[in-house]
């Protein structure tokens, strides 16, 4: 006969059932997801803040490789002539024409005014303005021109996947350009050869030229290949004021070059390995110093597999590469002919007397719209308020629902049954007060 068991037979054991039961916590945010949605709440509220904050110091244009998208300013260049000799001097200032470039809308010169009207006349393909003038031993004159322009940041989208080789370039626009130009009248370097201001068909330059683009076989490779050398290999350094500037081989002897040296290297470089290349010169807005000045940079031929493309632009001292910011305006691009970008560099001429000269750029207005990143080609989003704070409400409410907790402890208890053996039956979970 079995043995029967009545209920004195068992006994209850109990305890409070801890929070740290993996069965009965209820969890609140994890601490990634904390910062997840911290995170997502400072980027918006960063997009709808940072930028007028940055604007606030530094300007619209802000600061590192973030341009405006669009700008429209207007500057005054202020030139002042001094006579400081004893004789009568006579003087000639002329003035490439800025014109309006349509592609991409990249520059439309809305207006330009001058306090002393100037002579337009037409040479090398474009308008030019001209002013003649007498000053008096120990007089001065000074000629304002305010330029009223809109420009956009511009980033070609090509790749060496679509790019097409040397042989797609058109040859009229080789013969055109790749050649030596700007010969000098004396040995400035001191280097035994006759001198040029960009200077393909150098011995050094054509060497270095093979060396740097070996293995490339497209026009953006060689391209891009050039230019990341210039980089790694040409420091940047402040132009001598009221010099011409140094030519190819001296900045590649020396290893230093202001904007429009490092691109007279560049261009004799892209030149020797068959590549149009060529200046483009105007005005930019310099961050760094918070001021406008003279500047030059290039123009280059991209050509597709199919013998389409363009012209694209290369700023090798400001890390631009088939990349053009809306912080600068064109006054006139070289047609590579010889003696027309030397008549540019020498855009005042005079005779007798002793001539000294200011040049220099005021800021009058500035006015810019969205931000782009040069780094990525990205057009950064201005965050409107009408997206931005439903954004926010939505971040502060999803964090609100996963850091939700229950309120106090547990309420419910562990009933553990056993048997007179001390064997465990079973385990059950119940609300404390109630009878198990």
């Amino acid at each position: 006969m079995m043995d029967k068991t009545d209920g004195e037979g068992y006994y209850r054991e109990k305890r409070r059932v801890e929070r740290s039961s993996i069965h009965e916590k209820k969890k609140g945010a994890s601490p990634i997801q904390r910062v997840i949605v911290l995170l997502v709440a400072f980027l918006i509220l960063s997009a709808l803040f940072l930028g007028p904050i940055m604007d606030f110091f530094y300007g619209s244009w802000r600061i590192g490789r973030v341009y405006p998208e669009e700008a429209d300013y207007t500057i005054r260049r202020n030139i002042i002539i001094y006579n400081v000799g004893d004789n009568l001097l006579d003087y000639n200032l002329t003035l490439a024409l800025p014109y309006n470039i349509k592609e991409n809308d990249i520059q439309y010169i809305d207006e330009m005014k001058w306090n002393i009207d100037p002579v337009f006349h037409r040479k090398y393909g474009s308008e030019w303005k001209s002013w003649d003038g007498e000053i008096d031993p120990g007089g001065s004159d000074e000629i304002q021109i305010d330029y009223s322009v809109r420009t956009t940041t511009v980033s070609w989208d090509y790749s060496g996947e679509e790019s097409g080789t040397v042989d797609d370039i058109p040859e009229d626009l080789k013969e055109q350009y790749n050649k030596n130009q700007w010969q000098l009248e004396d040995d400035r370097n001191d280097d035994g050869q006759n001198d040029w201001m960009i200077q393909p068909e150098h011995p050094e330059i054509e060497s270095l030229a093979e060396e740097i683009v070996d293995g490339e076989d497209n026009v953006y490779d060689k391209s891009r290949a050039i230019y990341d050398w210039i980089n790694d290999n040409i420091e940047y350094e402040i132009g001598r004021s009221g010099l011409l500037p140094k030519h190819a081989v001296w900045v590649l002897d020396s290893g230093t070059g202001d904007c429009d040296e490092q691109s007279f290297l560049y261009a004799s470089l892209s030149r020797a390995v068959g590549i149009p290349t060529w200046m483009e010169l105007g005005v930019l807005y310099d961050r760094g110093g918070q001021r406008w000045g003279g500047h030059g940079w290039i123009r280059t031929k991209f050509v597709s597999e199919n013998g389409s493309g363009g012209w694209v632009n290369i700023d090798p001292v400001n890390d631009q590469f088939y990349f053009r910011d809306a912080l600068r305006f064109t006054t006139w691009v070289d047609d590579g002919e010889e003696g027309h970008l030397e008549d540019f560099y020498y855009y005042l001429r005079w005779r007798g007397g002793d001539l000294e000269r200011e040049d220099d750029f005021e800021d009058i207005r500035m006015e810019t719209k969205g931000r782009f990143d040069s780094e990525n080609g990205l057009v950064i989003p201005g965050f409107k308020m009408k997206i931005g704070i439903p954004a926010v409400i939505t971040s502060v409410i999803f964090y609100s629902i996963i850091n939700k907790k229950k309120d106090g402890p547990d309420s419910r208890i562990l009933v553990r049954i056993r048997d007179s053996n001390n064997s465990q039956i079973m385990d059950l979970f119940v609300n404390r007060g109630s009878n198990p």
